[in-house]
Order: structure tokens, then C-alpha cells, then sequence
């Protein structure tokens, strides 16, 4: 001690795992990784594996291999003059795709064990994601067996559209650090999130019940006679006899026109909530995610009334479900951030 002054010496070593802990949970983030990589590379390959499948119901393919998983007893489409081979290899193509998707989910779980990545929140989407593939396998087997049954379906689908979604939380873990916080906001962001799900739910049951062509009109199901009897019961009767083919569809006109207006109805509730929240929350979200979210809104929107009104194209059709997808990862990224603590 000199002139009343002291000098504090630290008798604590620097603990190095602190030091690495702060700077991995720096603003900058984690940087890409291999496990960012290919998880990222897993949510794209997962988006066509949805297009795949998207295609192959508007081609009423679901059954062009009637047995499962090989096409009439082989691995590739036999050639047989008794076959209709287009819809067959369209079936088999997105199965091929689909076990390929399987693969990079396994990789991928393996990679979230690893010291190097591992945390609490990879942990649990990756029990989510086996749990998904059993789940998938097995529905996609009672699809074949069971001849398309709309309920069944469109748990497929949504099967599907859950995977790509915590593939896509993996890559943001792994990407980006996350420390949870509470933000009121967050809130908004989850119950947009709950309102596009169950939009998609409507939308698969539209497409399974095979009712997207049964309102020719828009934005009425019949501009010339606006207000019809609608049929809830039979629209939304979802446990059906066994046994049934379901390809084609087998409901009444008004029970599958109820089914599409309703699906629009959903879509204009989904559409005004966004917007608003978005609008209102701007100055407290990312603007490139806002700005993002308003375009996937305004493309779904096009995309719908031009199904509408030109008899289902192919390819608008399969966009419409890719763009409620990747409007499902929009808004996760936004819940992501919205529930992400940054550290200075």
C-alpha cells in the first residue's frame, strides 16, 4: 500500500468455461457450424419432400403403389402395361425423397449429441424428431392401407409440416445462441403461429377431401348466389368407416363446398390477425422478418384465387403448400427472436 491507494488482486483463477459461455452467447452468434449446415440443408430437402407430396395428391397418386413401402412388390416401379407408371413412380419418387429425409434427420440427431453442440433445447427437438419418424412411418403406411383416409392424410401431412419445423428450430439453435427471456410479444407471435397451424389443418382438409375445386368463384363460393346451406356435420365428420376408398372423395357437393369456404374464412381471419400484430409490433420486430412475413401473406393470398380461378394449376398448387410452410418458419423465426435474450 502506497499513498492510501490499494491494488486488488485476484486470488480466483479465470474459470475458461465462463469465459467460453460468454462469448458463445455474444450478439455476434454461433457463426455457421456443421450442425447448422446440415440442418439447414435437412429443412429444404424436408420443403420438397412437402412439394412431393402436395404433387402427388393433386395427381391422385396417393395409391399408385398400392402396397407399402415397395410398388407391387419392388423397389422400383415394375414395368407392366397394367400400371398406370406415372402415378406409380410420382408415389415412389416422393417415398425415395422421403427415406433420403430420413437419413439426414438420423445424422442430424447424431450431430445434436455431440459435446461440441449439445444443450438442453437441441436435446429436445431431436426426441421430437425420432418420435416424428416413427410417427411418419406409421401413417405413412395406414395412408397405402388404408385407401387415402382423409383423417389420416392429413395427419401425414402435418406430420411433415412439424418435422420441418423442428429442423428448422435446430438450425436457429445451432446457428444462433439462445438465452430465453420474457417478452409479452411472444405472446402475439405464438398465437399467429396457432392460427396459420390450424389453417393448415383446414387447408389439408380441403385438399383430402378433394373439395378445392368445388367453389368456382371467388371471393363467394357462388358469386351469383352468395349465401348457400352449408353442411357442417358431414364437412367436418372426421372418423369414417374403414375399408373406403377415399381417392376422388366421397362427400356431397355442399358438404365439400362447406369445407372450402371455410378454408377461406381461415385464411381471412389468419391474414387480418398478422397484418395487424405485424403492424403494430413493428417497432419492436426485426424488419426483415416483418417484410418477409408480408410478402409470404400477400403470395399466399395470389396463390389462392388463382387456384380459384384457374382450375388448380399444378404448380400454383404446389407452391401454395410450400409458402405455408416456409410461412410456418417465418413466423418460428420470429417466436425465435421475440424469446431470445441478446447479450451485450
Amino acid at each position: 500500500m502506497r499513498g492510501g491507494q490499494y491494488k486488488t488482486i485476484s486470488t480466483y483463477p479465470r474459470d475458461p468455461d465462463l469465459e467460453n459461455q460468454k462469448l458463445k452467447h455474444s450478439n455476434r452468434g454461433m457463426g455457421f457450424n456443421f450442425l447448422s449446415i446440415l440442418s439447414l440443408f435437412a429443412v429444404g430437402w424436408a420443403l420438397s419432400v412437402i412439394g412431393l407430396g402436395a404433387f402427388t395428391r393433386l395427381m391422385d397418386a396417393g395409391l399408385g403403389c398400392p402396397d407399402w413401402p415397395l410398388c407391387y412388390g419392388h423397389m422400383i416401379v415394375p414395368h407392366s402395361p397394367m400400371i398406370d407408371k406415372y402415378k406409380a413412380w410420382a408415389e415412389m419418387i416422393h417415398r425415395y425423397f422421403a427415406g433420403f429425409l430420413s437419413i439426414l434427420i438420423m445424422a442430424v440427431i447424431a450431430l445434436s449429441f455431440f459435446k461440441k453442440y449439445r444443450n438442453r433445447y437441441l436435446m429436445i427437438y431431436s426426441l421430437c424428431l425420432i418420435f416424428l419418424i416413427l410417427y411418419q412411418i406409421i401413417l405413412g403406411q395406414l395412408t397405402v392401407t388404408l385407401k387415402l383416409m382423409p383423417v389420416i392424410v392429413v395427419g401425414h401431412l402435418l406430420g411433415g409440416f412439424l418435422i420441418v419445423s423442428v429442423l428448422w428450430l435446430i438450425f436457429l439453435n445451432s446457428r444462433f445462441p439462445f438465452i430465453p427471456k420474457r417478452n409479452p410479444i411472444s405472446i402475439g407471435v405464438l398465437i399467429g403461429i396457432i392460427l396459420l397451424f390450424f389453417q393448415i389443418i383446414l387447408g389439408a382438409w380441403t385438399s383430402t377431401q378433394y373439395a378445392a375445386l368445388s367453389c368456382p368463384d371467388f371471393p363467394f363460393c357462388f358469386n351469383a348466389h352468395p349465401f348457400f346451406t352449408m353442411d357442417f356435420q358431414n364437412a367436418f365428420h372426421f372418423f369414417v368407416q374403414k375399408g373406403v376408398n377415399y381417392e376422388g372423395g366421397i362427400l356431397s357437393d355442399s358438404a365439400r363446398q362447406t369445407i372450402h369456404m371455410m378454408h377461406r374464412v381461415g385464411a381471412l381471419v389468419l391474414t387480418l390477425y398478422l397484418f395487424l400484430f405485424t403492424y403494430l409490433m413493428r417497432f419492436h420486430l426485426k424488419n426483415a422478418i416483418v417484410f418477409w412475413i408480408w410478402g409470404m401473406l400477400i403470395l399466399q393470398i395470389f396463390l389462392g384465387i388463382v387456384n380459384v380461378i384457374f382450375k388448380l394449376p399444378i404448380f400454383t398448387a404446389v407452391s401454395h403448400t410450400i409458402v405455408a410452410a416456409l410461412l410456418l418458419l417465418s413466423l418460428l423465426t420470429l417466436f425465435f427472436f421475440t424469446r431470445r435474450e441478446r447479450q451485450s
